[in-house]
C-alpha cells in the first residue's frame, strides 16, 4: 500500500509538473575559445591562450511567463580560463553578468545588478569582426577598448593622481575602460519604437558616496541593412588619499551598413575627456576612431579594420593599429580563425594587443593567432 501510494504521488507530480513550468525556462550557454598566439611585444613568445577570438565563458539565463505581457528575467555568467580550467574573473564569480528583472512588452524591461554600460552596445553592434563581434585582434578592442590611456607618466602635460580610475605603475598612467562591466546597475531600456530604442542606467557609488557613481545612456536604431547606435557614460572615482574625485566622460557615435548580403561597412568615433582630480585641476581631452569592412563568404568571413587614439594633453602619446580575420564556419556554433594584428605606439604610448602590453612605451605590439570557438 505503501508503495502504491508513493507511485500515484509520483504519477500526480509529473502530471502537474509540465503545467506547472510551462511557462518558465531556464536555459545552460556558453562559450569556448582557445587559441595559438604568437606575439611581438619587444620580445617574442608563443602561448596557448583561452579569449584569444571571444571571451569563454558559462552562463545561466532564464525567464518566467508573469502573464500579461510582463515576464521575469535572470543573467548570471562567469569567465572561463578555458586553456587552464581556471575561472577568469579571480573572487569574482559572475564576472560578467548577475542581473534580475521585469520585462513588459509594452514598458519596456529594468534590470538590477552587474551589467554592461549602455554604452558597450553601439561598440558592439559596429563591429563586424567575426560572427561573434569584437575579436581579440580588432582594432576596437586594441585601441579604443583595452586600454582607454596608457602612456609615459612623465609625458602628461596636467598633474594627474593615482586613484580608483586612473594611477601609475612602473612609470605608465593607465585608465581603465569604461564600456564594460559596472557594479550595482539600474538599467531601464525601452520597447522598440520603429526599430529605435533608448537606455538609461545609474550606478549606486557604494561605498565612494558620489564618487563611484556610473550614469550612461545610449539610442539604437535598427532597420533592414542598416545599424546606427551613440552612447553617453560617466564614471566618477576617488583618490583615497584627498578624497578628490576622478571623472571620465565619453561619447561614442556608431554605425554599420550592409552594402549587400555579403558586405558590410562599419565605423564609430569616440571622444571623451578624464578629469584627473588634483588640487590644480588637470585634465586629459582625447579621441580615438575605427573604421571596417567585412565580407561573407559561403564557408566563412573575412574581416579588417583599422582604428586611431589621439591624446591632446600628452606629449607623442597616440596609439594606432589594424586587425585583418578569416572565420571558417564549419557549423552554426563551431568556427576555426585566424588573425594578424599590429598596434603601433608613440612614443609616450603603451597600447596593448589582446592583453599584452609592450614591454616598453613606444614598443609596437605584434601578433597572430589561430584557434577554434564553440558556443552553446
Amino acid at each position: 500500500m505503501k508503495k502504491t501510494t508513493i507511485t500515484l504521488l509520483a504519477l500526480a507530480a509529473a502530471a502537474a509538473a509540465p503545467a506547472a513550468m510551462a511557462q518558465s525556462t531556464v536555459t545552460v550557454f556558453g562559450r569556448v575559445d582557445v587559441g595559438l598566439q604568437h606575439i611581438d611585444n619587444g620580445a617574442k613568445t608563443s602561448r596557448v591562450d583561452s579569449g584569444t577570438y571571444t571571451a569563454s565563458r558559462l552562463g545561466f539565463r532564464g525567464t518566467e511567463d508573469l502573464g500579461g505581457g510582463l515576464t521575469a528575467l535572470f543573467f548570471l555568467e562567469s569567465g572561463i580560463s578555458a586553456d587552464t580550467g581556471n575561472a577568469a574573473g579571480g573572487t569574482r564569480f559572475f564576472n560578467r553578468g548577475s542581473y534580475v528583472g521585469l520585462s513588459s512588452k509594452d514598458w519596456g524591461t529594468v534590470t538590477l545588478g552587474r551589467q554592461y554600460t549602455p554604452i558597450f552596445w553601439p561598440f558592439l553592434f559596429a563591429d563586424d569582426a567575426g560572427p561573434l563581434r569584437l575579436h581579440g585582434y580588432s582594432a576596437v578592442q586594441s585601441i579604443q577598448r583595452s586600454n582607454f590611456l596608457r602612456v609615459n607618466s612623465a609625458a602628461l602635460q596636467k598633474p594627474v593622481a593615482n586613484g580608483t580610475i586612473g594611477s601609475a605603475a612602473s612609470g605608465v598612467y593607465a585608465v581603465g575602460i569604461s564600456s564594460a562591466f559596472e557594479n550595482n546597475l539600474v538599467i531601464y531600456k525601452t520597447p522598440s519604437f520603429g526599430g529605435l530604442t533608448v537606455t538609461g542606467a545609474v550606478g549606486a557609488g557604494e561605498g565612494y558616496g558620489d564618487a563611484g557613481k556610473v550614469y550612461g545612456a545610449n539610442a539604437e536604431y535598427k532597420s533592414g541593412p542598416l545599424y546606427l547606435g551613440a552612447g553617453y557614460t560617466q564614471k566618477r572615482g576617488l583618490v583615497a588619499a584627498t578624497g578628490r574625485e576622478q571623472k571620465v566622460t565619453e561619447t561614442m557615435v556608431g554605425g554599420m551598413y550592409s552594402v549587400t548580403p555579403e558586405l558590410n561597412l562599419w565605423a564609430n568615433v569616440h571622444p571623451w575627456k578624464y578629469e584627473a582630480s588634483t588640487a590644480s585641476g588637470g585634465s586629459i581631452d582625447g579621441h580615438d576612431y575605427m573604421v571596417g569592412v567585412s565580407f561573407k563568404l559561403p564557408t566563412g568571413q573575412l574581416w579588417a579594420n583599422y582604428a586611431a587614439k589621439r591624446i591632446d594633453d600628452c606629449n607623442a602619446c597616440d596609439s594606432s593599429g589594424f586587425g585583418i580575420g578569416y572565420h571558417h564556419l564549419l557549423s552554426k556554433r563551431t568556427e576555426l580563425y585566424a588573425s594578424l594584428g599590429r598596434v603601433a605606439n608613440d612614443d609616450n604610448a603603451a597600447n596593448s594587443l589582446n592583453g599584452v602590453n609592450p614591454l616598453r612605451a613606444g614598443q609596437s605590439v605584434r601578433g597572430i593567432g589561430v584557434g577554434i570557438a564553440h558556443q552553446f
